[in-house]
């Protein structure tokens, strides 16, 4: 998926990307071979999934934006249906009729949408992680100023963003996840059983999940060290910028790239280091 906004024209969420954490909090159990990712039965489905998201959204319009941030129920449910979205061009699915889910179908087989007109596509808390972290405060901080920011709350601001470095949370919050299936894919090779397809997209689907809880719990703290009247402030800066998402199929070879990664003989090696802080 690509993010179009005023900020970063294009912003790459890879759907192979890796989790975000936060320190502290409870780490992923490990990789579920159990748990199968979420496939779009039709274009009824996914309409009716994306309008019930939309729903829970706007339940919080007039909310204090930490309570939306606090919702984890809502965030896994907005990841279900950007992944039925993504393995729906993957598979190429019919999306006849998805206009009516926000949705535009263009020629050449990408969806896009307006998130500003229908934010069930983009979750709030994505957008605070890809987005806060590169800002330029010397850009953005006379605008938050304008809205009602005090210099102490630029300060505030800025060292959250400083001490919560999202790299390193990313590989904390993966690592249980990763070394799990990284050991039932060393074991599956011993035992010469294969690794198919779908067990593959069950790991970069709970990967996925794990990602989304992760930002949405950097986002909920970077709220909490704002008072009210701030976190308004802030969240409608970032609600009201427009914004695009464009999906376009992935990579024919991004299972089998994947698959190859966890193979390595320094994947765990590689993974641990990066939970410690160390790029390899």
């Amino acid at each position: 998926m690509i993010v179009q906004s005023r900020w970063r024209p294009r912003l790459l969420a890879a759907m192979l990307a890796t989790g975000i954490a936060i320190t502290g909090i409870a780490q992923a159990a490990g990789f579920d071979e159990k748990l199968k990712a979420p496939v779009m039965r039709d274009v009824g489905e996914l309409r009716s999934h994306s309008q019930t998201v939309a729903s829970r959204i706007e339940q919080y319009t007039q909310a204090d934006p930490q309570r939306l941030m606090e919702d984890a129920d809502l965030v896994r449910d907005q990841v279900d249906l950007v992944w039925k979205l993504q393995r729906a061009i993957d598979t190429h699915q019919p999306l006849n009729g998805a206009d009516s889910a926000g949705l535009t179908v263009n020629p050449d087989g990408s969806v896009e949408a307006d998130v500003n007109a229908h934010p069930q596509w983009l979750r709030f808390d994505e957008r605070f992680t890809e987005l806060v972290p590169s800002w330029d405060m010397e850009l953005v901080g006379p605008e938050l100023l304008a809205r009602g920011f005090r210099s102490g709350d630029i300060e505030i601001l800025e060292s959250y963003v400083k001490t919560h470095e999202l790299g390193t949370l990313a590989a904390q919050r993966m690592l249980p996840v990763a070394l799990a299936f990284n050991r039932l894919v060393v074991k599956s090779d011993r035992l010469k059983r294969p690794v198919n397809e779908a067990l593959v997209l069950s790991y970069v689907y709970q990967t996925a999940r794990e990602r989304a809880e992760a930002s949405r719990q950097w986002s909920a703290g970077l709220l909490t060290a704002l008072d009210a009247q701030r976190r308004r402030i802030l969240f409608s800066y970032v609600a009201e910028m427009k914004t695009k998402a464009i999906w376009t199929a992935t990579d024919l070879a991004a299972v089998a790239d994947t698959l190859a990664a966890v193979r390595r003989p320094d994947f765990a090696n590689g993974v641990a280091s990066q939970a410690k802080g160390v790029v390899k």
